[in-house]
């Protein structure tokens, strides 16, 4: 095994035990394979996160405002029954999982062949990420820009929250401090002495 870059043909037991090239056709290709498999990995990159913008999309959004005359079976009907046993978000969980599993096992084995140190597979990988990225790229971009405009957008609503629960705040400590003032006023004996 070699322990630096090196051009050659002969590869013996290539990722594989018994996956043996000999042969410049062979090389060829197993190079163009590597390629294709470092192209789609950056194809996988834009799928993860389409996958995880379905799963952020069917977390329910409950409210904590409730009435008295609501009741727990009433908030319950067949569209949501699914977020309650949780069955709908698994099934997209699990997908989630198997891709990021699959897509991380591709990254290791793609890894693993640039590790043989042969210099005409590594220029083979580097070819086929660019190439991946030059056609995926933009989307991943354009994917990550939308996740942080929408961060940014949570950011500026907590910061003009922020300013309207502090005003709110501020005006309920003001009435406390005035309700304060009148219950002192109303408990304040007044003791007049009776010697006049």
């Amino acid at each position: 095994m070699h322990m630096w870059y090196w051009f050659g043909v002969d590869l013996d037991n290539f990722l594989f035990p018994g996956y043996n090239i000999s042969t410049v056709w062979g090389l060829v290709a197993t190079c163009l394979g590597l390629a294709a498999l470092a192209v789609l990995f950056e194809a996988m990159k834009v799928f993860q996160i389409h996958l995880q913008q379905t799963v952020i999309r069917s977390v329910p959004r409950t409210t904590s405002a409730s009435s008295e005359s609501s009741s727990l079976l009433s908030k319950v009907t067949l569209k949501n029954f699914k977020t309650y046993t949780r069955c709908g978000r698994c099934m997209k969980w699990s997908l989630q999982t198997l891709h990021w599993s699959l897509h991380t096992t591709l990254g290791y084995i793609l890894m693993i062949a640039v590790m043989t140190y042969n210099a005409y597979i590594t220029i083979a990988l580097a070819i086929g990420a660019c190439l991946g990225y030059w056609i995926f790229g933009p989307r991943l971009i354009q994917l990550n820009m939308q996740r942080f405009h929408r961060k940014q957008a949570i950011a500026e609503c907590d910061k003009n929250c922020e300013d309207i629960v502090s005003n709110q705040q501020r005006r309920e400590s003001a009435v406390s401090i005035v309700a304060e003032q009148l219950v002192t006023e109303a408990n304040i004996e007044v003791h007049v002495s009776r010697d006049t």
